[in-house]
């Protein structure tokens, strides 16, 4: 295809002049045309001509300048609209441009999010609230990325507690706990794990274990420990450790032979250095070589041991850390036992259907896909069956 075949389908530029000159002088050639026709029909005169078409002018203009405007908001407000919703996309699909944005202002673009979804002001208030609460908190807390909590009892109880306290007289049931959890520090670590020496904790009262707990301060015994246990034996037996106190070598023997306790840290095995008998409970110290140092912010805990029982005592298991998909089972014997559950977990069963079971003697709790916020938890209550 030569060149003159291909640019000979478009008028020139000298056309289009030529044919926009023609229109307006044909144009013009109306106005006079009509002009004189008009004049010499009824008398029009040239004001009259000069008013019609300034009127007509205004009215167009008008209606020209209105439709302008219209069409300019609307298609702005739609731009503007289509504009907002691409770039909400765009932070909420890369958080590195949310960077650039001050607290204050992402903080407020949760809240415009919250708003758009709940709609209840109150509601809002309410979650942002509790969101800002986290959010101070998220570069000092802790948090637990698993949580397999297993519990066996039963009324059998190995030969090594033959001669215990209350053992004779039916009083206690044996107890059979394995608890693996992981454990990340957002921050800073505290004592617990900054040491080779890591301690676990048995109180002989419930106050004790609720300070270990909540990690209070006015009782660093149990607040050192990274595992507190209520430990619910008759005064009898309280005694009988009492007996064996200064005798540290007896003390840690008996300790191991009834508890028969297992530690380990990211794979390294715990052990056993001292036993400590407190006013309100037992303090056992493990030495264990894994990586303690600061920078190491993630821990694997597993803990194992064996323990008497009173009966118709309460079982706790408390998350004291937001815990992700965290599972509880309590294996008992029906014939000889009645065990009420009690949950306050903070979870809506809509979310996780199945998350609680009761067949042939076994609680099977098990949270799927959520992070259960402290202070949560399960209580088992066992009474003896006559």
């Amino acid at each position: 295809m030569g060149r003159s075949d291909f640019g000979g389908n478009k008028p020139s530029r000298r056309v289009i002049i030529q044919a926009t000159t023609i229109l307006i002088l044909l144009a013009l050639l109306l106005v006079v045309v009509g002009y004189f026709y008009l004049h010499f029909a009824c008398g029009y005169k040239i004001n009259d001509l000069i008013n019609d078409i300034v009127g007509n002018l205004i009215g167009v203009l008008a209606a020209f300048l209105v439709f302008d405007i219209l069409y300019n908001q609307l298609t702005q407000d739609a731009y503007t609209k289509e504009t907002s919703q691409q770039i909400t996309k765009t932070l909420m699909g890369d958080p590195e441009i949310l960077d650039a944005f001050s607290t204050e202002d992402k903080k407020k673009f949760i809240v415009s999010t919250l708003r758009s979804i709940v709609k209840d002001e109150d509601t809002v208030d309410m979650l942002g609230t509790n969101m800002n609460k986290y959010f101070a908190s998220a570069t000092s807390e802790k948090i637990r990325k698993s949580f397999n909590y297993s519990i066996s009892v039963s009324t059998e109880f190995p030969a090594a507690y033959e001669n215990f306290p209350g053992i004779p007289e039916g009083e206690y049931f044996y107890v059979q706990e394995i608890l693996d959890y992981k454990i990340k520090y957002l921050s800073r670590k505290d004592e617990k794990f900054r040491t080779k020496n890591i301690k676990i904790g048995f109180s002989f009262d419930k106050r004790s274990l609720d300070t270990g707990l909540l990690d209070k301060d006015d009782d660093s015994d149990f607040n050192a420990c990274i595992f507190n246990e209520t430990l619910e034996i008759t005064k009898e037996a309280v005694d009988f450790f009492r007996t064996i106190a200064n005798d540290s070598v007896k003390l840690k023997e008996e300790f191991s032979r009834l508890f028969t306790p297992v530690i380990r840290l990211d794979d390294a095995l715990g052990e056993l250095k001292r036993i400590e008998l407190k006013d309100r409970g037992i303090i056992a110290t493990y030495e264990i070589d894994y990586d303690c140092s600061e920078e190491k912010k993630e821990h694997a805990v597993r803990i194992i041991f064996h323990m008497p029982k009173l009966w118709d005592s309460i079982f706790e298991v408390t998350l004291v850390d937001p815990t992700k998909e965290p599972k509880i089972t309590f294996d008992y014997l029906p014939d000889k036992m009645d065990v009420t559950m009690y949950s306050y977990l903070n979870k809506e069963d809509a979310a996780n259907d199945g998350a609680y079971e009761q067949v042939n003697g076994i609680f099977d709790i098990t949270i799927k896909d959520e992070w259960i916020y402290p202070k949560s938890g399960i209580v088992f209550n066992v009474k003896r069956k006559f």
